[in-house]
């Protein structure tokens, strides 16, 4: 099975041909930050500093027109407020004191929380280090079917945030996105990482609020061939941001059914079976590097893997050495 170097990813989600917008800015200047602060949600935002203390505004974003990370930090205490988003925005307060109002919920930024689109938004808080994570209602659809295949379950979102169940799940992947996409401009700058930290916000997202209704829909038993199809696919496609839809539906199942039958056949998720795929890669790319023509780290991303030493565990366990031993030989 041959592995070649990746094309240039389809336009799918983050991962669109437009690459995303990186913001900054530090402002001592309430009406500055709050023109930023405005700008980076797509909506009029108010706030009231108040006047005894000193103001500080610091912000850091990737933005694109489907989704948007950002770390907001604040000095001083502030009050904002807001009619409506035109996203979905989930929020954790890092740092600093925090109480939210959202429609008719309320609670503390120190747990992760969601502000659902076309809802009344306010907050009071001071000395405020804040990790959000926004996305459309289409994109969010969109990613949804990639992850559980077929058409997901009419969205709703009232009472999300009295309802969550792990939010501190929401509160590792901001840390993370934070820590990559915004800290990282190699990582943001790979289409297939983007696509895969946008799917992991999302897989978040949905498991620590109740987004989607319980699945009662039956899934079709899937054939041999499909798996092989499947298989073919995977090969074919292996270094584009593919997701298991993708797979799915050129196999011609349902993403449950797929799931079921890999791990029947190979006894393992269809996930894992494109990640070993992708390693391959990596293999093939180090073995035929030139010396000193590209770093492990490279290697990694251009197949991507954000974290270099998960992906030298992976690597090991399959090859039996180090990529960098790989890459020196």
């Amino acid at each position: 099975m041959s592995s070649p170097s990746p094309p240039s990813p389809r336009p799918t989600s983050w991962s669109l041909n437009s690459q995303p917008v990186r913001r900054g800015l530090q402002t001592d200047d309430p009406g500055r930050a709050q023109e930023s602060v405005s700008s980076l949600y797509e909506t009029p935002v108010a706030l009231s500093v108040e006047p005894a203390t000193s103001f500080r505004y610091e912000m850091a974003a990737l933005a694109h027109p489907a989704a948007a990370a950002a770390a907001v930090r604040f000095s001083g205490s502030v009050r904002t407020t807001t009619r409506a988003f035109p996203r979905l925005v989930v929020a954790h307060a890092a740092q600093g004191n925090h109480r939210w109002q959202v429609g008719n919920e309320s609670g503390d930024g120190r747990t992760p929380f969601v502000v659902p689109p076309d809802t009344e938004f306010t907050a009071e808080f001071g000395q405020l280090h804040l990790r959000t994570f926004s996305i459309t209602t289409e994109t969010l659809d969109h990613v949804l079917r990639s992850l559980i295949g077929d058409d997901p379950r009419r969205l709703q979102f009232s009472g999300l945030n009295r309802r969550a169940t792990n939010p501190r799940l929401v509160a590792e992947t901001l840390r993370f996105l934070e820590a990559t996409m915004l800290a990282d401009e190699s990582v943001a700058a790979s289409p297939l990482m983007r696509t895969q930290l946008l799917h992991q916000a999302v897989a978040s997202l949905v498991s620590a609020f109740p987004l989607l209704d319980p699945d009662d829909s039956e899934r079709r038993r899937p054939a041999a061939r499909a798996v092989r199809s499947a298989v073919a696919y995977m090969e074919e496609n292996i270094g584009e941001a593919i997701s298991i839809h993708d797979i799915a539906v050129a196999a011609g199942i349902s993403v449950r059914a797929l799931q079921s039958a890999f791990h029947k056949a190979f006894g393992i998720p269809p996930s894992t079976y494109l990640r070993r795929l992708r390693i391959e890669g990596a293999h093939h790319d180090l073995r035929a590097a030139l010396a000193g023509s590209t770093t492990v780290r490279e290697v990694a991303l251009r197949w991507g893997f954000a974290h270099t030493g998960r992906f030298a565990q992976l690597y090991a366990a399959m090859y039996g050495e180090h990529p960098s031993h790989t890459l020196r030989r």
